[in-house]
C-alpha cells in the first residue's frame, strides 16, 4: 500500500511539470547524447509522458547538431538564441557565430519546422 501511495504521489508531482526547456546550462547541443536521452525519457509514457510540443531545446546555433536533432527528434521544439540582430554583431558576441552564419541557421530552423509536416 505504501508503494502505491508513493507511486501516486510521484505521478502527481510529475504531472505538475508542463514544459521543459534545455537552456542556460551551456550549449545543450554540445551535450547532444545526454540531451537526446533526456528528451526521449520525457516523451516516454512510462516516465514523464510529456507532449513533444512541451519540450524545447534552445541553441546558440550549432548547425550539425541542429540537423541531427531534426533527424532524431523532429517533434521536439527548437529555439535559437541569436544574441544580436545581425551577423557582424553576433560574431562579436557569440564565438561560434563565425562558423554558423545566420542565413544557415535560418535554413536549419526551417528544415526542422518542415520535418514536422512530413
Amino acid at each position: 500500500r505504501k508503494t502505491t501511495q508513493k507511486k501516486n504521489n510521484k505521478e502527481q508531482q510529475l504531472s505538475l511539470i508542463r514544459n521543459i526547456v534545455f537552456m542556460g546550462m551551456g550549449e545543450p547541443l554540445n551535450n547532444y547524447n545526454n540531451v537526446l536521452l533526456a528528451c526521449q525519457a520525457m516523451l516516454n509514457r512510462k516516465f514523464w509522458n510529456l507532449s513533444a510540443k512541451h519540450v524545447t531545446v534552445s541553441t546558440v546555433g550549432v548547425i550539425p547538431k541542429m540537423r541531427k536533432l531534426t533527424q532524431d527528434l523532429p517533434q521536439v521544439s527548437l529555439a535559437l538564441s541569436l544574441h544580436a540582430p545581425n551577423q557582424p554583431m553576433r560574431t562579436e558576441i557569440v564565438p561560434t557565430a563565425k562558423q554558423y552564419p545566420i542565413e544557415e541557421l535560418v535554413q536549419a530552423l526551417d528544415d526542422h519546422m518542415m520535418a514536422l509536416t512530413k
